[in-house]
């Protein structure tokens, strides 16, 4: 016991250190001692361990007078670069991220298949493709975001009913294989979450949920500091909670899922049963007979025109996207709820009936909402952030 606790601590005293200094530096040992209350001897043997490592770096200062001019120590931000993938159903998003989570390249392209082949052939592609634009030998390693159910300990996707053919793909055999570096394997939402609580619009709260609210509905759960995982690979499967229960069949399986009520693909259904019978006569005239034509932005302009039937149908969704949210809500007691995704950036439409519909039910008073900040690249900016994480776990460990 006295062994797991010293390696624990050793691992927190060693993230707390590198912490320190990538927000702060160049700093001093000194400096780093004031800054982390930890011990000089924990503080000078940590330091030269990421020294030796080539974690950070070891700068004179300099002098401004007589006597020893001490170092300054800093992230060793050229050396140490981190690629994050973000896969989802309508393409991939690719980043190269420095130790201090500052993006140094990105690229974005529309998915090509949903077959477990093709998408992993095209993951590859964009990895290559990445690290043609940096340094060779920079990156360290390789941080995939995935929808469904994912075993991130094993690096499995275990299976997602968005890509029907993922079923047990080992992703982490297949990129180490292919790239020879480490990779780590995570469910999108945690990513987002993880990015919003690192650089975004939770950066002051410890627990808190995140919502993406998109073609599909998935959730992601911070307590103290950390991604909340469950067990089993399901936690924060939101879009699958069932709020009707004989309602329209989801690509799950089952019946009256959130996503068949609150997802852009549902509120897209619901515009083409309107028109199919009549109505949204605004969002006839968008369209002028080029139904097949018909998007969310179409579709959203329309309500905001006036298109009445089209706002209700918006509204719809967004409440029962509150009530679920608010059943989640109720069980784990957030401090506040971050939504990100398309729909959230739909302010009256979706957001002001969906905080409506939260208040209403959620008990303790009013939950704080809040709107991601991070952007188009917080999957796969939160999935590489998260394998810094975990190396500095390994590098205590073995130091």
């Amino acid at each position: 016991m006295e062994t797991v606790n010293h390696d624990a601590m050793r691992a927190a005293n060693m993230r707390s250190i590198f912490n320190c200094i990538r927000a702060h530096g160049p700093v001093t040992k000194r400096q780093i001692q004031d800054l982390t209350l930890l011990s000089w001897g924990s503080v000078s043997n940590l330091c030269g361990i990421l020294l030796e490592r080539g974690v950070i770096t070891e700068q004179k200062a300099q002098s401004a007078g007589p006597g020893r001019t001490p170092s300054g120590f800093d992230i060793n931000v050229e050396d140490n670069l981190i690629i994050g993938i973000d896969v989802n159903l309508i393409g991939m998003t690719g980043v190269v991220i420095d130790l201090r989570s500052r993006v140094v390249t990105r690229t974005r392209q529309p998915i090509v298949s949903h077959r477990s082949g093709e998408v992993l052939a095209q993951m590859k592609a964009l990895i290559c493709q990445l690290l043609a634009q940096v340094p060779a030998g920079s990156v360290r390693g390789i941080a995939v975001a995935f929808p469904g159910q994912v075993d991130a300990a094993r690096g499995i996707s275990i299976w997602t009913h968005q890509f029907g053919t993922f079923s047990s793909v080992n992703i982490r055999q297949y990129l180490q294989d292919a790239f020879g570096m480490e990779v780590i394997l995570e469910h999108d939402p945690d990513c987002m979450a993880y990015s919003e609580h690192l650089l975004g619009a939770a950066q002051d709260i410890d627990n808190f949920i995140f919502v993406r609210l998109s073609l599909g509905i998935s959730m992601g759960m911070m307590a103290q500091g950390e991604i909340y995982r469950g067990k089993r690979g399901v936690t924060g499967e939101l879009g699958h909670m069932t709020l009707v229960p004989q309602g329209k069949k989801c690509l799950c399986g089952n019946r009256g899922c959130l996503e068949t009520l609150s997802s852009s693909r549902a509120i897209l259904e619901q515009c083409h049963l309107a028109l199919q019978q009549g109505r949204a006569k605004g969002l006839v005239r968008r369209l002028r007979g080029h139904y097949e034509t018909l998007t969310l932005e179409e579709a959203a302009s329309a309500a905001q025109e006036g298109d009445r039937d089209v706002r209700r149908i918006f509204s719809r969704a967004a409440g029962y996207a509150g009530l679920a949210i608010a059943n989640a809500a109720n069980l784990i007691d957030p401090g506040a709820v971050v939504l990100g995704g398309e729909l959230a950036e739909y302010g009256d439409l979706y957001v002001e009936p969906l905080q409506r519909s939260l208040a209403r039910r959620a008990f303790g008073g009013a939950l704080p909402l809040r709107i991601a900040q991070v952007g188009s690249d917080a999957a796969a900016l939160g999935a590489a952030s998260l394998f810094i994480e975990r190396v500095f776990m390994r590098l205590s460990e073995g130091a």
